[in-house]
Order: C-alpha cells, then sequence, then structure tokens
C-alpha cells in the first residue's frame, strides 16, 4: 500500500466513524491493522524500544546530547539483540501463523535481520533447527538477505549463513568442551595434546587450563 492509498484508507474509517457506521472499539482496531499495530512486527519493534528504556535511567537521559542519546540505544538495542531476546520472544510470544505474516515495512530491515539470525543461532544452539518456527525464520532470513544483500558483507548469492552455522555446529561443541576432554588446543586448533597438572599442552606449547 503507497502513502496514498494509505491517506485513502484512513480517511474511509474516519468517515465510517463519524457517520455512525463504524464503532469505536471497530474504529480503533481497523486503525491499528492501517498501521500495522496488530502485526508481529510492530510488537517486537515494541518491546525492544521497551527493552531499551529499561537500561536508561532519566538521570543519563538528561546528560546526553540527542547525538549521543540515539547512539547510546543502537547500542543497547544491539546488546539487547545479542542477548538471546529474539529468540525468547519468537518461540515465546510469537505463534506460527503471526512470523508467516510479519509486515516487514513495519520495523527497520536490519533491525529484523538481525534478530532473526541472533534467534535462528539460539534454535541450532538449542538443538531446535527443524522447529517448524526456525524453519519459518530461516525462509524469512533468505528474503531478507535478498533484500538486503546490497548492504550486507555476503560474499556471494550462494551463501546462507543458517545453513553454515548448523554445519559448523559440531565444531563449536568441541571448542566448548576442550577444557574437559583435551581433544583441541582452544589457541591454534592443534589436536596433539597432552595434558600436565591442571593445564593442558599442546604440539605448539600453547597453554590452557582445565575445568
Amino acid at each position: 500500500m503507497n502513502v496514498q492509498e494509505h491517506e485513502q484508507k484512513l480517511m474511509q474509517i474516519k468517515e465510517r466513524f463519524i457517520a455512525g457506521t463504524l464503532s469505536r472499539n471497530e474504529l480503533e482496531t481497523q486503525m491499528a491493522e492501517l498501521l500495522g499495530e496488530n502485526n508481529l512486527a510492530y510488537r517486537l519493534k515494541d518491546r525492544l524500544l521497551q527493552q531499551v528504556n529499561e537500561k536508561l535511567s532519566m538521570k543519563l537521559k538528561e546528560r546526553l546530547s540527542t547525538r549521543e542519546f540515539f547512539m547510546r540505544c543502537d547500542d543497547l538495542e544491539n546488546q539487547i539483540i545479542q542477548s538471546g531476546f529474539p529468540f525468547v520472544f519468537f518461540q515465546d510470544e510469537a505463534s506460527l501463523k503471526e512470523i508467516e505474516a510479519i509486515n516487514l515495512g513495519v520495523i527497520d530491515s536490519k533491525t529484523l535481520m538481525l534478530c532473526v539470525i541472533s534467534a535462528l543461532k539460539e534454535y541450532i544452539d538449542n538443538g531446535l533447527e527443524t522447529d517448524p518456527k526456525a524453519v519459518l525464520l530461516h525462509g524469512l532470513y533468505l528474503q531478507l538477505r535478498n533484500e538486503l544483500k546490497a548492504i550486507l558483507p555476503f560474499q556471494s548469492d550462494c551463501e546462507d549463513g543458517f545453513i553454515e552455522y548448523l554445519a559448523s555446529k559440531s565444531e563449536r561443541v568441541e571448542l566448548e568442551n576442550a577444557r574437559q576432554t583435551g581433544n583441541v588446543c582452544l589457541v591454534c586448533g592443534s589436536r596433539e595434546i597432552h595434558s600436565k597438572g591442571k593445564e593442558w599442552i599442546c604440539e605448539n606449547g600453547h597453554r590452557f587450563r582445565k575445568h
């Protein structure tokens, strides 16, 4: 819907309310639908804003310049996205139908892309890569990747971060357990490792402590 169509639809809703053919509840419902407020993307944007505001004290808001304030908000939003919030949001607060019907025009595409990537990583890390929501989010990721490919650092049209992250899962698990197993060096990746006291030592002389 372009701007002209949007304004025309808004005018029609107002005229119906003034004429008495639309109740206040119906007016609010149709306005919310027109503005995208009943869409999952709007709720995600609203929840992100809420999370950011909770981390900004009144004293901090008062002493920051306008530029510093917006930079701080961007930093906090990125921290929240990386904290696992998107996974919890999509898993606990969104239905399959809502994910499928998400409106890309309601939220900044780059913000949505970061949220989807963060959520997909958590789905894989939790062994839920075949979950129906993960499947839908993967499709959304591919759609956003195509939309943003002119500004994002993809090396080729064939690159799929979801598939690559899934393929590297066993390697990540091995590194996470390296302090217990001593199977791989945390510094250089060598597999020639021996135990010495409270440390593991690889063939290249790198040392890392055991758990």
